[in-house]
């Protein structure tokens, strides 16, 4: 994976799972890539800030919590987290 730059949005399945990973503010961030409420892609969702928005119905989730911060959704997301190592990006689940 080339260097993440500030604000990208990177898809990757960990496990089977299906996560994504993302720098804010110099540090780095992982969660579930699908909104708990509609099961939609957050990947081409808006991410401002610690929020990423669902771009089918507009609930937005902290990525650093998962918890929900606008509805429709009313479940947070899960979050893991994310390690450097010898340059890595390693996400713990």
């Amino acid at each position: 994976m080339a260097a993440l730059q500030e604000g990208d949005l990177v898809g990757a399945t960990v496990a089977g799972r299906q996560i994504l990973i993302t720098m804010v503010y110099g540090q780095y961030y992982a969660f579930d890539a699908r909104c708990s409420h509609a099961k939609q892609s957050l990947a081409t969702g808006r991410l401002k800030d610690y929020e990423i928005s669902c771009p089918l119905h507009g609930a937005k989730f902290d990525i650093r919590t998962g918890a929900c911060t606008k509805a429709p959704a009313d479940k947070p997301i899960q979050t893991f987290s994310v390690l450097l190592e010898g340059g890595k990006v390693c996400v713990v689940l």
